[in-house]
This record gives C-alpha cells, structure tokens and sequence, in this order.
C-alpha cells in the first residue's frame, strides 16, 4: 500500500499526489460557482456554453457532430440529446454537410451566436474572479507549463 491508501501511518504525503487532489478539488469548487453564476445569469449551462464556445471558435459552417464530440470537453454519450436541447431552443441548427452529404454539420444560429456572446462575459468574468485574480502571471505561466506538460504525456482515450 502507498501513503495515499494509508493515511496516519507516518510516512509524509506524495506532494505529487496532494497536487492531483487539489487540482481535483479546486477543479469541482470553481466549476460549481462558476456554473450556478452562468446558469443564473444567461440559463446556459456549462456543457451548452462549451459546445457554443466550440461552434463560436469553428466559425462557418460549423462543425460535424464527430468533430464537435472530439472538442467538447463534456461526455461524449451526451451529446446528441445536448444539441437536440440546444436546436429546440433555437440556439443551434444542424445543417447538410456540402463536402459530404452522408455527414451533417451543428452550426451556430444568430440567436446562439448572441447568447454565447453574453454567456462569454459572465463566463470570463467569473473565471478572473475565482481563478485568475489569486494567480500572480508567473504562476499562472508556470501551473499552464506544469499542467501542459502533464497532459502531453498521456494518452487520449
């Protein structure tokens, strides 16, 4: 056993392990404020935002549904039912692909454009005040060089 499964034995913590637990934790607090801040204010909530933020950045004419799944940040299996939400609300369409008329492409409406515009505010606002404002620059380059290369090293599922 380690002293992460033995904790009270004497042996002083893996400082790499408490890094991955306040990474975790710190990760679940922020998300939960920064989420009923965005919800409150827009009704988006963060899987609509991240899938608007996508679209937003993939310009026209959208992104097909396997590149969509592959930028999301959410789970996969949800997806479909997440973008049929989001075209009943008006906030997306999905439109034929010209390139390949097997494939269909999700496309930012004007309606979703606007509301990804204002749902950006609150989202980045709230980032600066829960996150950012705590980070000196140099910490913030040294945790974005740390974090990088922690993610470079593993494998994509």
């Amino acid at each position: 056993m380690n002293d992460v499964e033995r904790p009270g034995q004497g042996t002083a913590p893996d400082p790499r392990r408490q890094a991955w637990r306040a990474v975790m934790e710190t990760h679940g607090r922020i998300l939960s404020v920064l989420e009923g801040e965005l919800v409150a204010a827009t009704g988006i909530d963060l899987q609509c935002y991240d899938v608007l933020l996508h679209l937003s950045e993939a310009g026209e004419p959208g992104l097909r549904m396997r590149e969509l799944a592959e930028a999301v940040v959410i789970s996969k299996s949800g997806l479909t039912s997440l973008v049929d939400r989001m075209a009943r609300r008006g906030l997306v369409e999905r439109i034929p692909d010209p390139s390949d008329r097997r494939a269909v492409l999700v496309a930012l409406t004007p309606e979703g454009r606007s509301r990804y515009r204002e749902a950006a505010r609150v989202h980045l606002a709230g980032i600066d005040e829960h996150f950012a404002r705590h980070l000196t620059r140099e910490q913030g380059r040294m945790l974005t060089t740390i974090l990088s290369t922690v993610q470079d090293r593993v494998p994509e599922a």
